[in-house]
């Protein structure tokens, strides 16, 4: 694809959450006025099974040209590590195998049916990986396929929340959902660090207590004075620590750029 069919091709961006889908339309890196939705989903058990049965029957009905898809998913589905350098991160069939280890040391032997990728760190250095349910990635897939749609990226909502906020140079960054919190510290344009847990609708004392234990395995936090906060959670809290410092954001798919600038 040329440069100016990128700039002018729109993409729809879509989240995928348990109680809801967002999507907007986006064009040369802008948020289309009038284009955002949002789909709520009956999911007491957080399933990604039914969350995936909304996002098809959504394909299914919507009227689009066939635009591609950029498709972020619910930290809830996504694990994410720090994982050490090795060697066998130069090659993808040992790279595969090492990552399985690493995600199977920490949450046993369900990460076997995970698809597992990590980042482009430099030589030598830790990376980020992530596992999703292969199941759910290929339920994705199949679904924009079934209607002729091209998905651009499939990636956890930590991915675009961090692009999101990069250019700032946060140090530190919160990422609040629905019943899940992620803290990550950054470094050089990558994240170094992070912990996730989850977390109840009352969650403004919760990411405290959760930053002060993360503090006590990692006192290097204590030079982190402001922590950047994404609030996706759609419960607002008051009294909030003033160490996070609020990012505005309309919804979880105004985070997301064309896959092309991702």
């Amino acid at each position: 694809m040329s440069l100016i069919e990128r700039l002018t091709r729109a993409t729809v961006c879509l989240h995928l959450a348990p109680h809801g889908l967002h999507g907007v339309l986006r064009r040369a890196g802008h948020p289309l006025p009038d284009s955002a939705f949002h789909l709520p989903i009956a999911n007491p058990d957080a399933s990604w099974e039914v969350a995936l049965a909304t996002l098809r029957g959504w394909l299914e009905h919507d009227g689009g040209k066939k635009l591609p898809l950029a498709v972020s998913l619910a930290s809830r589905w996504c694990a994410m590590l720090m994982v050490p350098w090795s060697g066998a991160l130069l090659d993808r069939t040992s790279a595969q195998r090492f990552l399985h280890s690493q995600f199977g040391a920490v949450y046993g032997e369900g990460a076997r049916a995970w698809r597992l990728a990590a980042d482009d760190a430099p030589y030598g250095t830790p990376r980020l990986a992530c596992g999703i349910d292969a199941a759910l990635l290929q339920g994705v897939q199949d679904a924009a396929a079934a209607q002729g749609r091209r998905c651009l990226s499939i990636e956890p909502i930590a991915g675009p929340a961090w692009r999101s906020i990069a250019r700032g140079k946060p140090a530190a960054f919160a990422l609040v959902e629905a019943g899940r919190l992620l803290l990550a510290t950054s470094s050089g344009g990558r994240i170094t660090a992070l912990h996730s847990q989850s977390c109840a609708a009352a969650w403004g004392d919760e990411l405290d207590r959760a930053w002060r234990r993360w503090n006590l395995r990692a006192p290097q936090l204590d030079a982190i004075e402001q922590v950047a906060l994404i609030d996706l959670s759609g419960v607002p809290q008051a009294n909030l620590h003033e160490r996070f410092v609020p990012v505005a954001v309309a919804d979880a798919a105004h985070l997301m750029r064309e896959a092309a600038w991702a």
